[in-house]
């Protein structure tokens, strides 16, 4: 017996690997891949404006770099896995000192293998920037020296295989959909003859003009309004990313204007966060009260007059400010840009409530929340006295990492789930703890509708689920409850005291068994089955140890 019972766990979390299996095989439903928040909502749940957010991503910051380009000895705590919802665009922005190339390494394996399949799969393209003077024009003389030419000999032919050059190393070589001109420099008229044929060349395969324009990306990035190097060549760029790093809406007008002759609307503007070691710069962008912030009225005005979007510098540094934050590193909820995003897209202010409550809700129902410095009931309560997007953020995130409900609420991804109906999902759930904490039903049912209630659980507190998904738990918990109803049985025996057929009745009637478990496996394997189509690898051994 006591070998029987070490056998049996085994046995059983076997068979349920053979129903999830059978299952996946039957659907074609695949279990999800390692990182679960590949998954993005339905385009029918999120409606886009059209409009970029773009985000610089330091990636000596990543928690894959340790010790390159810092003299700090804190921990980084970001990955590209925590870009928030509604970005679009990645820059991917690195400087590796000299000799820390190998430390600085497993952040491009990992890039390439994981982060960039990633962000694909949620729509979003990566860029990566390339020095207007080094790369675009002084590479460019570099690369006809070392064929013994000058830039006067250069052909067609020469600027095309440069630019093959420069998208194999700066781009393909890390798995990346485009590049980014950033162009801080007066050049003269001798570079700008060189950089624009180096632009057209480059154009060929990136950006609007080349063959893949919905698939790669072409940016000119800039801090200033110095069109000489642009407006020769203003069409091969998909927008211009134009740096206004502690300035209002004001300059915002002032460039947009300046450029419209050339890109239109497509004009996107970009707010900083203070960089920890800054002892020059004091950009004061995302300050409280927030309707009096840089970040209130850029994200405004881009809304207000349709422009191309807004970016954001630093990702990392959301919430950080230039007293005590200005030598260490510490996490971020990214509070100010979940908002930007949302406000430059237009999100109503009832969406956003109605968005922060459902979250409260589904995220309730996890016995414990382990980020939660506030309480679902305050957090409904700011929620409901939120004057504006940020109050209304701030009050499930807090102001700052660890001082409000979560630390990992999204209101673009929030806002996307409310089209998908858990209503039912939840009663269920609510009905399924209510028969669980009773003694009406049997041990075999009970294990089973546990089952199917944690999984549902489970999934609706995570990050992100599809309608599909939620429509799975939601059968697999019909069908445990189901199973938990009594089914009227005969005496033992009958009018004609006729014993033996009704034993073979009782007998044909009730569900296996699994020997000395007493777990019906009719029930397990219906309800396996169930979850199994919703991509939920059970655990059976765990939930009868």
């Amino acid at each position: 017996m006591t070998f029987i019972k070490q056998m049996m766990p085994r046995y059983v979390a076997s068979m349920t690997a053979g129903i999830v299996a059978a299952a996946m095989a039957a659907t074609c439903a695949f279990a999800p891949v390692a990182n679960a928040d590949a998954v993005s909502p339905t385009q029918e749940t999120i409606q886009s404006t059209g409009r970029h957010f773009m985000v610089y991503y330091r990636a000596w910051r990543d928690v894959t770099m340790k010790g390159v380009n810092t003299d700090l000895p804190d921990d980084n705590w970001i990955s590209m896995y925590d870009i928030p919802y509604g970005v679009d665009v990645v820059n991917i922005f690195s400087y590796v000192p000299s000799g820390q190339e190998e430390q600085a390494q497993p952040f491009y394996d990992k890039l390439k293998s994981d982060y960039a399949p990633y962000l694909h799969s949620r729509g979003i393209k990566l860029v990566r920037g390339i020095d207007y003077t080094g790369v675009a024009v002084n590479g460019f003389r570099t690369f006809m020296k070392e064929q013994n030419k000058t830039e006067s000999e250069a052909t067609e032919a020469d600027y095309d295989a440069y630019a093959k050059q420069v998208i194999d190393k700066y781009m393909i070589s890390v798995g990346l959909d485009g590049l980014d001109i950033d162009m801080e420099a007066h050049p003269n008229d001798a570079d700008v003859k060189i950089s624009d044929n180096v632009i057209r060349a480059l154009s060929k395969h990136i950006g609007p003009k080349s063959a893949k324009p919905d698939t790669t990306m072409f940016l000119y990035d800039t801090n200033g309004s110095y069109l000489n190097p642009f407006k020769n060549v203003a069409e091969c760029f998909d927008y211009v990313a134009y740096q206004q790093y502690g300035s209002s809406s004001d300059r915002t007008a002032r460039a947009a204007a300046d450029y419209q002759p050339y890109i239109g609307n497509e004009f996107v503007p970009g707010l900083t966060f203070p960089e920890e070691g800054d002892m020059n710069n004091r950009w004061y962008d995302a300050t409280e009260p927030y309707e009096e912030s840089h970040f209130y009225q850029v994200a405004s005005y881009v809304r207000e007059h349709n422009l191309g979007g807004m970016f954001v510098y630093a990702l990392d540094r959301d919430g950080r400010n230039y007293d005590e934050d200005l030598r260490r590193i510490v996490p971020s909820n990214l509070l100010w840009t979940k908002t930007a995003i949302a406000e430059s897209e237009g999100m109503a202010l009832d969406t956003a409530k109605t968005a922060a409550n459902h979250y409260l809700d589904r995220m309730s129902l996890r016995q414990v929340i382990d980020d939660n410095a506030a309480s679902a009931d305050k957090a409904r309560d700011m929620v409901g006295k939120a004057a504006n997007l940020y109050e209304t953020n701030k009050a499930v995130l807090g102001g700052d990492y660890g001082e409000g409900f979560s630390n990992t609420y999204d209101p673009t991804l929030e806002a996307g789930l409310l089209g998908i109906d858990i209503s039912v999902l939840q009663q269920q759930i609510d009905k399924s703890s209510e028969i669980i904490g009773a003694d009406t039903a049997e041990s075999d049912a009970k294990t089973a509708l546990r089952m199917a209630r944690d999984a549902a659980i489970d999934g609706l507190t995570g990050k992100i689920y599809t309608a599909d998904q939620v429509s799975a738990w939601s059968q697999a918990l019909k069908v445990a409850l189901d199973a938990t109803v009594p089914v009227p049985t005969p005496d033992s025996t009958d009018q004609n005291g006729n014993r033996d057929k009704v034993t073979n009745h009782k007998v044909q009637g009730q569900p296996k068994q699994l020997s000395a478990t007493g777990i019906s496996t009719d029930i397990i394997v219906a309800v396996g089955v169930t979850l199994a189509i919703a991509g939920v690898a059970l655990s059976l051994s765990r939930k009868l140890s």
